[in-house]
């Protein structure tokens, strides 16, 4: 917008203010915007070595593809482990879920080979397990002798 004061042109700076006002309330918007989480009926833990070397993580994230069974998607990685170690993950579970894992009733589920480097990973899917939340408890053994445990998971199936 302009305007003609005695010869002069003045120029008013209110599109700019305008455009700057705007910028900001966008920016504050999408500061203000929640970043996406993890679903609240996942769980993950860390891996820690109770004996040998070794850490990692597991994650656990149960799907709706069983359609009225259990069915999750399971990682497990492992690193600053012992090179070319193979490695079963074991899980036991138990039921109801109180977050206190008491099972000792461990079933394999997958298995790992560590690279030269000393880490690895496995992701399989878990499908038929039960339909109601319980606790979960991983441990992964390594036929050096390491065993990593994870925490007590409680899993809520979708």
């Amino acid at each position: 917008m302009q305007s003609e004061r005695e010869g002069h042109v003045v120029i008013r700076t209110r599109g700019l203010r305008g455009l700057a006002v705007a910028l900001f309330v966008t920016c504050a918007a999408v500061a203000a915007t929640p970043v996406a989480q993890a679903d609240p009926a996942g769980a993950q833990s860390e891996l820690t070595a109770v004996t040998g070397q070794g850490t990692g993580r597991v994650i656990v994230s149960p799907t709706s593809a069983g359609q009225g069974t259990f069915d999750a998607q399971v990682k497990v990685n492992i690193h600053n482990a012992a090179p070319n170690t193979t490695f079963t993950v074991t899980r036991a579970v138990d039921s109801p879920a109180d977050g206190s894992c008491t099972s000792t009733d461990f079933v394999t589920v997958a298995t790992l080979t560590t690279s030269a480097g000393g880490a690895g990973a496995v992701e399989f899917e878990r499908s038929g397990g039960p339909t109601t939340s319980f606790d979960l408890f991983l441990r992964v053994i390594g036929d050096d002798g390491t065993i990593l445990e994870s925490g007590c998971m409680v899993i809520t199936p979708k």
